[in-house]
């Protein structure tokens, strides 16, 4: 089966995105939303932008050892 590097996984840059916004604001990143309406919307986006590209998805992930 035909698989997408890691690296070309739109999940994965979806994810990685929302780690660096979570981790941005815990360490400061100022936002004109509340502390709880931030993670309740990270959160909920999130869930939705999972469940579409997994739907999307047809090629497992390659990881870095080419498995």
């Amino acid at each position: 089966m035909e698989s997408t590097k890691w690296y070309a996984s739109k999940t994965m840059w979806a994810n990685i995105i929302a780690g660096i916004v979570t981790v941005g604001s815990a360490l400061g990143l100022k936002l004109p939303l509340d502390a709880d309406t931030q993670v309740a919307l990270v959160g909920g986006i999130m869930a939705v932008v999972n469940i579409i590209l997994r739907l999307a998805t047809t090629k497992p992930i390659t990881g870095t050892n080419g498995t």
